[in-house]
């Protein structure tokens, strides 16, 4: 049910909305970051070589830092800082936007609490300044002063607060004058942790987010009438963005809540108990409200060109990799074969891309019977998720064990990458026998996307 009106014409009649998006709402902050450094660099060469009270201050500093005397600052240095500009701006560029990236400062709509970004621009241009003197020190450059570079990083923690300030004050002007980059949400769940988002955002709208409408769960409504219903007012409402505050729905549930919204390519935030394998697991940062992980999936977009660029980056990676790797890969090669009868390989029928099965290569690990005995061994399977996992299966060479151990079984598949079978990072390819124990039809989400060499799951303790 709705709260308030049901009325589709009652967000227009409040606020202006024109519709208009900005897509790419990082590039703004990145503009003023750059546009800030930009600014100290340019404004501390002006200081330092074309003020007296510029030339005290850094012959100050350098006394403070146990420096006898400034370095000469004359015209060779001047020339070199005013024609260099370009390259040294772009290199501490390159490195600050990196760090704010580590720091979610290009994090768009992720995050509705606020963030700490003065704090975050300070933690990292001091590592930006860690670096840089790092580099002086290993390669013994004498030639660039310290306070120079110093006094750069300084000023930039200053004007980059102050112009991503101006940028925020200008979206919010644009959003509220203009109804340009309105977010239209809408809020589904009846619990005070609802109430708390709901509050949150309606005090400040954080990035222009707006909820327009609301919607109870009722625990006696089947949850396939509520999904239907959550549709229905997504697209009457025209929603970018669904939020799902219920923090005891099951992993089912949610799953899909974020198929609903991949469908309607909308973002969707989620407040659940089971979003801590996000937070706890995968180490990710996440908005916390009264305890509970608030995470953020952002909207699927369709880019044919941006898929092919990922498709052609991931090939050309599998081309250098399988070069480099061939010696090991001939080793191996030629220790299977010597430790146990059998083909080298092993070519099994995997479930790609859109359920599309394809053949993918590995390194046998097993005795070459290895196929023909798994149904005898189905009732020592230790999974419980419908896959077949035995810890010390007794299938397995010594080799294999091995090579297993440290993935090195996988490796033939860059071969399947070179073919666009797969990519480099994405969800394993399950085998066939494992596709058909699937029990519910949000299982099959798992192949909506290139299937992948590794994982997330395999680089974090496996089937523990």
């Amino acid at each position: 049910m709705l709260l308030g009106t049901t009325d589709p014409c009652y967000y227009s009649a409040m606020f202006k909305d024109t519709g208009k998006r900005i897509e790419n709402l990082w590039l703004l902050y990145f503009a003023a970051d750059l546009f800030a450094l930009a600014a100290s660099y340019y404004g501390v060469l002006l200081l330092r070589f074309h003020s007296i009270w510029g030339q005290q201050l850094f012959h100050l500093m350098n006394q403070l830092i146990g420096l006898s005397k400034t370095a000469d600052m004359g015209g060779t240095l001047e020339t070199f800082y005013v024609v260099s500009a370009p390259r040294i701006i772009i290199l501490l560029a390159a490195t600050l936007t990196l760090l704010y990236s580590m720091l979610y400062m290009y994090s768009g709509r992720r995050f509705i609490n606020k963030r700490p970004v003065a704090w975050n621009i300070l933690q990292a241009n001091i590592m930006a300044l860690a670096l840089l003197f790092g580099y002086f020190y290993l390669t013994r450059n004498v030639f660039h002063p310290r306070s120079f570079f110093v006094t750069v990083m300084f000023c930039n923690v200053v004007l980059c607060t102050l112009f991503r300030n101006i940028m925020d004050s200008i979206l919010k002007w644009l959003r509220a004058e203009f109804g340009i980059d309105r977010c239209r949400a809408l809020l589904v769940g009846s619990s005070k942790e609802s109430e708390a988002i709901s509050s949150t955002i309606e005090w400040n709208h954080p990035h222009g987010i707006h909820i327009v409408a609301r919607m109870i769960l009722k625990q006696e409504t089947p949850f396939d009438e509520s999904l239907a219903q959550m549709k229905e007012m997504a697209l009457e409402y025209g929603v970018d963005m669904i939020i799902f505050a219920d923090r005891h729905m099951p992993a089912a549930q949610i799953m899909q809540v974020l198929q609903l919204a991949d469908d309607l390519h909308v973002s969707v935030k989620v407040l659940s108990d089971t979003m801590n394998v996000l937070r706890d697991q995968q180490r990710n940062t996440v908005d916390v409200i009264h305890g509970i992980p608030f995470a953020h999936f952002a909207a699927s977009k369709i880019n044919e060109r941006l898929e092919y660029a990922r498709t052609l980056f991931s090939k050309i990676i599998a081309i250098i990799l399988f070069v480099a790797l061939l010696p090991i890969m001939l080793i191996i090669a030629i220790l299977i074969k010597i430790i146990s009868k059998g083909p080298v390989f092993f070519i099994q029928e995997r479930i790609g891309v859109n359920r599309k099965p394809f053949r993918m290569y590995k390194f046998r690990t097993m005795h070459n019977s290895a196929e023909e005995i798994q149904m005898e061994l189905e009732e020592f399977n230790e999974s419980s998720t419908g896959l077949f996992k035995i810890k010390k299966d007794p299938r397995v060479t010594f080799i294999g064990r091995f090579i297993r151990r440290f993935s090195l079984d996988e490796l033939p598949q860059l071969l399947n990458v070179i073919k666009g079978e797969m990519s480099i990072v994405g969800p394993r390819p399950l085998p066939k026998r494992d596709f058909e124990n699937y029990y519910e039809e949000w299982h099959y989400s798992r192949h909506s996307g290139m299937p992948g060499l590794t994982c997330l799951w395999q680089v974090s303790g496996r089937s523990d």
